[in-house]
């Protein structure tokens, strides 16, 4: 059977691949091609899910949501989390930019001046492991001492596809998590051919998967360190 797969690439000046273009010499820092400002850029992005989730457990402490204000802004902060969480997932995916680190001719397909970069890139997509372990439990933990331990553990359940999906129209279709504010409607619209097109459909649920496993794997290995 033949999945057949709709790509939208974002071409906005807002795109993942625009948002870099600048003639200053940090920009041209590339290891493998790839921008080394990219690397500090994603590594920042970890940064806000963390800081969302904090400030949403701080503020679950002081007002403990009682009001429909208080509420409404919990929700808020919980989408700002959501917005960004995926970036976690993105980051695993970059150990794609191992591909042609070598020449090709390479005797077995190892370089004696770049077989670094095979560690470098392994530990850089092995954070993005960690912190999307963290990053979950963070959140996870916090629902638990609001509205239980079934909730929370649901919640995993259901956060992961839509980690999944975030992860896909970041690598796949180029958005960046700000965009949903700009492009609201073109937004939907991509994100609906990973529910009309089945060749997107699979790659939604095989990511899901593979996420899955790499979040209870992760838990496992962790176990409480990362709680």
């Amino acid at each position: 059977m033949n999945s057949t797969i709709e790509r939208y690439i974002n071409s906005s000046k807002y795109s993942v691949d625009n948002f870099f273009q600048d003639d200053r010499w940090l920009y041209h820092l590339k290891i493998n091609n790839y921008q080394v400002v990219t690397i500090i850029w994603n590594l920042f992005l970890i940064v806000v899910p963390f800081v969302m989730c904090y400030l949403l457990i701080k503020y679950w402490q002081k007002n403990g949501l009682r009001t429909i204000g208080q509420k409404l802004m919990a929700v808020l902060l919980f989408l700002f989390w959501l917005l960004f969480i995926p970036n976690t997932a993105y980051i695993i995916s970059e150990v794609r930019h191992l591909i042609d680190y070598c020449p090709r001719d390479a005797k077995f397909q190892v370089c004696e001046q770049n077989a670094w970069m095979s560690l470098f890139f392994f530990t850089y997509s092995a954070i993005g492991w960690v912190t999307f372990v963290l990053l979950i439990n963070q959140m996870k933990n916090l629902i638990k001492n609001i509205f239980g331990k079934l909730i929370a553990n649901l919640f995993i359940f259901l956060i992961i596809p839509i980690i999944a999906l975030g992860f896909l129209i970041g690598l796949l279709n180029r958005w960046n998590s700000w965009e949903i504010f700009i492009y609201p409607v073109a937004l939907y619209k991509n994100l609906m051919l990973y529910f009309t097109e089945s060749g997107n459909l699979l790659n939604l649920m095989i990511f899901s998967i593979f996420l899955y496993i790499l979040y209870f794997s992760g838990n496992y290995l962790f176990k409480n360190r990362l709680n």
